[in-house]
């Protein structure tokens, strides 16, 4: 399988986390925020632009830094602070 197919799949189930995770520590700020990158509006629950009305695919959908993330120490984390689409490749980030 191949590693886009396989990340899309996987999607659904990294989102119900992320809700479920936020459910049972509603205290908590996201770390990161998704959203639809055509109109900008946040996903509801169900991955679903609240916008458009429409459920919004893997490839249209951008991940925004949130107010719960820290300090960016790693290079993954700090390619990751900048809003980006899902499954865009990281780029080599220098250490």
């Amino acid at each position: 399988m191949a590693p886009a197919l396989g990340g899309r799949a996987l999607w659904p189930a990294l989102r119900a986390l992320g809700l479920w995770g936020r459910a049972f520590n509603p205290d908590a700020r996201p770390m990161r925020t998704f959203h639809h990158a055509e109109c900008g509006t946040e996903l509801g629950s169900y991955g679903e632009c609240r916008a458009c009305g429409r459920a919004i695919d893997p490839e249209d959908v951008e991940m925004r830094p949130g107010p719960g993330l820290g300090p960016a120490e790693d290079p993954v984390s700090r390619a990751l602070r900048a809003p980006r689409r899902l499954l865009q490749p990281l780029e080599n980030q220098p250490l």
